[in-house]
């Protein structure tokens, strides 16, 4: 199968024509993500609900079904010698391949449902299909320990940062004002207050009586007062 293919809108060219056997580590990495691509648009060619058993459906789906077949072959041969030289690869290197193994480990479940229903509906002949080999946990488990194995003894040999050596200048006590005395208020002495004299009233003139007898003896009334007025 041509890996010259669309994927939104960014064509994607054959760089070489190496078989898969005789790739590189360093090629490998390059050619499977782009095979797992072709791969995963077979998957979505999986005809659903009436479809299934539509011949003109059918008829159209076995050369696409067809053509996976070396396509499976090529990824499955590809991630097996990836898998022979994981332990040995570069740490960048093991995650791409670890990325590869279990995006293939998924991909090997939905083709084999997928083939499984095209055998059912009649889609080329059974013998025609691939034997899925599916990958198990346990190796990809096994794979995610060392990866995460080796990242952490990465960071242990990593020499780690000296600490800043800081200059401690203790600071200078600035001296504190000293706070003033409270002046002590002056105390008031006590006014004495001394009370005015009292004003001195003058008895009134005594007015002396004139006896009604003498009046009468001695001039009457206006001679009486006349001479009270002359006093």
């Amino acid at each position: 199968m041509s890996c010259s293919q669309r994927y939104d809108g960014v064509e994607e060219e054959e760089t070489t024509d190496v078989p898969i056997k005789e790739m590189g580590v360093k090629m490998l990495l390059e050619k499977l993500p782009a095979l797992q691509e072709l791969l995963e648009r077979v998957l979505g060619c999986r005809p659903t609900g009436a479809a299934k058993t539509n011949s003109l459906v059918q008829i159209a789906l076995y050369p696409v079904v067809k053509e996976s077949f070396q396509l499976y072959a090529d990824i499955s041969e590809g991630t097996t010698i990836l898998l022979e030289g994981f332990f040995e690869m570069e740490q960048r290197d093991t995650v791409k391949a670890f990325d590869i193994y279990n995006r293939s480990a998924k991909q090997s479940d939905e083709l084999h449902n997928f083939y499984g229903l095209c055998k059912k509906y009649g889609i080329g002949r059974s013998s025609e299909y691939p034997t899925i080999q599916k990958i198990s946990q346990e190796h990809l488990d096994t794979m995610e320990d060392f990866l995460r194995t080796r990242s952490h003894s990465q960071r242990s040999k990593s020499p780690e940062p000296q600490p800043l050596q800081l200059e401690y200048r203790p600071e200078t006590p600035q001296s504190e004002p000293t706070p003033e005395t409270p002046q002590p208020e002056p105390t008031s002495e006590p006014q004495v207050v001394i009370p005015e004299p009292e004003a001195v009233v003058p008895p009134p003139p005594e007015v002396p009586q004139v006896q009604p007898e003498k009046v009468q003896s001695e001039g009457g009334i206006a001679t009486a007062v006349h001479d009270l007025f002359s006093i």
